[in-house]
């Protein structure tokens, strides 16, 4: 006689390739039903993008076709609850083995250490990074930006910070912007600000880790790191061994920057790192004239893309000449952020 303790057992012998573990542990089966000789089995995949997908449904069914007294075989593939994608990531932070994982390092005096994150350059996640910070500060947030994309920084530019911080007493002490927000780049430690930093994939990750274990950055509200495009070394160490509360992805309209985040986002399931929130940047630029919204990089998708990976939307930002000249100034703490405003309310929520 089939059960449906016999159809969990065989189910545990599939196994998530991505996540190392098997579906039933995972919380991804979400029904069994038994009629007659017949199983049908409802399988929530983490997106409905799941590059996986067709695999795990393929194993769960050849599995479940060699179970005795097994006729057929339905296997359902469904989309997670934000809920059960939370309890999903509950179960890999608690099964992790620290033969896997790097042990986090201390969150020292931080309530809130963010990670912003894009799948490919060019999207303005910098920018974005620093109006978030210039909006928390606005609300009297004590903040703070790690600059992590050290072969690229921008933030010291985009904030008109050219001091280079200081040792004292065996501790690295930021300098601070106009409004306080405190900041550490690898741009405020070389001589020429356009020198280039050559550097391998080792470095990089041992001056992450120095930028944030070295530095004092006092009591803070918000950390917000600032890491390069992509899935690299600098993102694995932020996200293995910085202990992050969460990531905001960073993203524009056009399909090809869309498909890249997903490696972002996958990247982000995988270290059992929640994402906060997507902001599509890019999105529009006002006519001048008539005030009309213009979709130079096509259709907007950001909140497609926030409801595929089970999200918050937090906001469409246009195109703004004056948001490119204060950055180019290092004025970004007197560009008028209205538009991100609401993005910074959502997250604070």
């Amino acid at each position: 006689m089939i059960t449906k303790e016999s159809v969990f057992e065989t189910l545990k012998n599939v196994v998530d390739p991505e996540l190392g573990m098997d579906i039933v542990t995972l919380g991804m089966v979400r029904e069994i039903a038994i009629v007659d000789e017949n199983v049908r089995v409802v399988i929530a995949l983490t997106s409905d993008k799941c590059p996986l997908g067709e695999r795990i449904k393929g194993d769960a069914e050849r599995l479940l076709k060699g179970l005795a007294g097994v006729r057929g075989v339905t296997i359902d593939l469904s989309v997670m609850t934000e809920d059960e994608r939370n309890r999903l990531l509950q179960i890999l932070k608690e099964k992790k083995q620290p033969s896997q994982l790097p042990e986090k390092l201390p969150k020292k005096s931080i309530k809130r250490l963010i990670a912003i994150l894009s799948g490919k350059g060019g999207v303005g996640k910098s920018s974005v990074t620093a109006m978030l910070a210039v909006g928390l500060a606005e609300k009297n947030f004590k903040v703070g930006i790690l600059d992590a994309d050290i072969t690229g920084p921008s933030i010291p530019k985009i904030f008109g910070v050219i001091e280079a911080p200081f040792v004292l007493e065996g501790k690295i002490i930021p300098p601070q912007s106009k409004k306080g927000i405190k900041i550490m780049s690898m741009n405020l430690l070389i001589p020429e600000e356009d020198a280039p930093v050559i550097w391998r994939g080792p470095l990089v990750s041992s001056a992450i880790k120095q930028f944030y274990m070295d530095v004092d950055w006092g009591e803070l509200d918000y950390l917000l790191i600032d890491l390069p495009p992509g899935t690299s070394d600098a993102q694995l160490t932020v996200l293995q061994m910085i202990p992050v509360d969460g990531i905001i992805v960073v993203t524009s309209p056009q399909e090809l920057a869309g498909m890249i985040v997903g490696k972002a986002v996958q990247m982000s399931k995988m270290l059992a790192v929640p994402i906060l929130g997507v902001v599509e940047n890019m999105s529009y630029v006002k006519c001048p004239n008539c005030n009309y919204n213009i979709s130079l990089f096509g259709t907007s998708n950001g909140l497609t893309l926030a409801q595929k990976i089970n999200t918050k939307f937090l906001g469409s930002l246009p195109i703004d000449p004056l948001l490119s000249k204060a950055c180019d100034e290092g004025k970004i703490e007197g560009y008028d952020i209205k538009y991100f405003k609401p993005v910074v309310e959502l997250l604070i929520k």
